[in-house]
């Protein structure tokens, strides 16, 4: 797990639900963490533009933003990028593989943290999930850094251990 954590454990009625712990799972995996904040502040200042709130935000919202904007890149630029003149320097931002480990959320009918602690009690989603991060994030242990955002408990054993 990535040493900072944006979010709490669950419990918290302040922890967000599950896009932005599959952005912050995703983009620390992808890029350098120091950059995964800025990224999840720009993807809330987004929604709050459009009078929504990002926290409530589960996997069909994560979705729907990429559908408004047309594209992964045009998400990077208008979300991940948000209110930000380009810059050759800024951070590079994960948007093809957030937009990816969304769907893959999406095609286990997991929209919310609580489908995904239902999900998680079933070994062979469990591993298509697993397995599925790795490929899209190309980092082992996405899957458990995202259950540790979304306030849920590690205590299972990696399919590829």
């Amino acid at each position: 797990m990535h040493a900072n954590a944006t979010f709490s454990a669950q419990g918290d009625p302040a922890r967000p639900d599950l896009a932005l712990c599959i952005i912050e799972a995703v983009q620390s995996a992808t890029t350098d963490t120091s950059d995964t904040a800025v990224i999840l502040d720009r993807y809330q200042a987004y929604r709050e533009a459009q009078g929504q709130q990002a926290r409530a935000d589960g996997v069909r919202a994560l979705l729907r933003t990429f559908e408004e904007v047309g594209s992964c890149d045009a998400w990077a630029g208008k979300v991940g990028n948000y209110r930000r003149r380009y810059s050759p320097t800024s951070a590079p931002i994960a948007a093809t593989a957030i937009e990816h480990a969304a769907e893959l959320f999406y095609a286990h009918h997991i929209d919310s943290i609580d489908d995904l602690a239902t999900a998680r009690r079933d070994d062979e989603i469990l591993r298509e999930l697993e397995l599925g991060l790795e490929a899209i994030a190309g980092q082992r242990g996405t899957l458990y850094d995202l259950l540790e955002l979304a306030g849920l408990d590690r205590q299972l054993a990696l399919v590829s251990a």
